[in-house]
């Protein structure tokens, strides 16, 4: 009887330890299992990765050389680089920081763009989008021109990246009880955006706050 007992106790020992194993996968490797709570779905914040146009900063040097603050808009030209301007066009925002007033940014559009071919300068009119009169010529600027590179990529919001052993990855989601831990390659970033060159499907869903923890429950690294 205490035999019959003793082996009883191994055979539920056993059906209990059978249970609490991950599911295996190829390879005999097992698959590790992450449950969202109703309150962490209430903290992240998700995201869809979508098709845009890629947009990149080009930072150059310059100077002013004329501001019409008489005009309803203030048109400001600035003399920068001939180099610097082969990517800039019509239309592009941009933005104005003097040496002088390092914490005042000026905001506007790029105008005209004329690159010089007999010296190594050109100028970039940009129109600004309240007049201003703090800029004066002379005033050395650093100019800061958001453009379109050509390209159309998938792009998600920065904090959806996790760095981490020199590689990327995000979190896709498709609900609470389905989360994968995907490696991707990217491009570039732009402002709050990255651009993603690879790994990531439009319409697929990525959380980008709050994942930290998730990510160490379901990732290998």
């Amino acid at each position: 009887m205490k035999f019959s007992f003793f082996f009883l106790i191994l055979f539920v020992a056993g059906l209990c330890l059978t249970a609490c194993k991950h599911p295996e996968i190829d390879g005999g490797a097992t698959k590790k299992t992450f449950v969202l709570s109703d309150t962490m779905l209430k903290t992240i914040r998700i995201d869809t990765a979508n098709l845009k146009p890629v947009q990149r900063e080009l930072q150059m040097r310059g100077k002013v050389v004329r501001n019409n603050k008489m005009a309803h808009n203030t048109d400001v030209v600035i003399d920068v680089p001939a180099a610097d301007l082969l990517n800039v066009q019509t239309g592009d925002e941009a933005e104005i920081i003097t040496d002088s007033l390092p914490e005042k940014v000026f905001y506007g559009k790029v105008e005209n763009v004329s690159p010089s071919k007999d010296s190594s300068t050109g100028h970039l009119n940009i129109l600004l989008t309240s007049p201003e009169a703090w800029l004066k010529p002379r005033m050395k600027t650093a100019v800061i021109v958001h453009c379109n590179d050509g390209n159309d990529m998938i792009a998600i919001p920065e904090t959806a990246v996790i760095a981490d052993h020199s590689k990327n990855f995000v979190l896709v989601f498709k609900d609470k009880y389905n989360i994968q831990v995907r490696e991707v390659k990217t491009y570039t970033t732009t402002g709050d955006i990255i651009y993603i060159l690879r790994g990531l499907n439009v319409g697929e869903n990525v959380i980008s706050a709050h994942q930290q923890q998730i990510y160490e429950a379901l990732s290998d690294n």
